[in-house]
C-alpha cells in the first residue's frame, strides 16, 4: 500500500514539475525588440559553430555563450532565450533534437537563404516579424 501510494506521488510530482515548467515558459514575455535581437544572435551564433544537422549544440552552452556577449545591456534572460528558440523551431529556421543530456540545437539547411538575411540584416528593418506572421 505504502509503496504504490508513493509510486503515484512520484508520477504526480513529474506532471506538477512538467506543468510548471510549461507555465514559467508561458508566462516569460518576450517583446518584439527583443525577440529580434535574440534570433538574430542566435542564428549568427549557430551559423558561426557551423551547426548545420549533424553539428549540433546543447541548449545550455548556446545560452551561456549568448547571455555574456551579446545581451550584457539587456535583461534577456535564459528562458526568453528558450522561447525564441522554440519559436525558431516552429518557424523551421532552426531544429531540435533531444539527446541524454538535453536538446540541442541546430540550423535547417532547407532555410538556408532566410538564415543569411536574418545573419546579414541589421537595424529596424527586419524579416523576422514577418516569418512571425507566417
Amino acid at each position: 500500500m505504502y509503496k504504490n501510494s508513493l509510486i503515484s506521488l512520484k508520477k504526480y510530482h513529474k506532471i506538477y514539475k512538467s506543468c510548471a515548467y510549461a507555465l514559467q515558459l508561458i508566462m516569460v514575455k518576450v517583446k518584439r525588440s527583443e525577440y529580434i535581437i535574440v534570433s538574430r544572435a542566435v542564428c549568427r551564433e549557430l551559423f558561426k559553430a557551423g551547426c548545420f544537422g549533424k553539428g549540433s549544440i546543447y541548449f545550455d552552452n548556446l545560452a551561456k555563450g549568448l547571455k555574456d556577449r551579446e545581451f550584457s545591456k539587456l535583461n534577456i534572460t535564459k528562458d526568453k532565450i528558450e522561447v525564441v528558440l522554440e519559436a525558431l523551431v516552429k518557424q523551421n529556421i532552426c531544429g531540435k533534437k533531444k539527446k541524454e543530456h538535453g536538446w540541442k540545437y541546430y540550423l535547417n539547411m532547407d532555410r538556408y537563404d532566410k538564415i543569411k538575411e536574418i545573419i546579414k540584416e541589421s537595424g529596424s528593418n527586419s524579416i523576422i516579424p514577418i516569418l512571425l506572421m507566417l
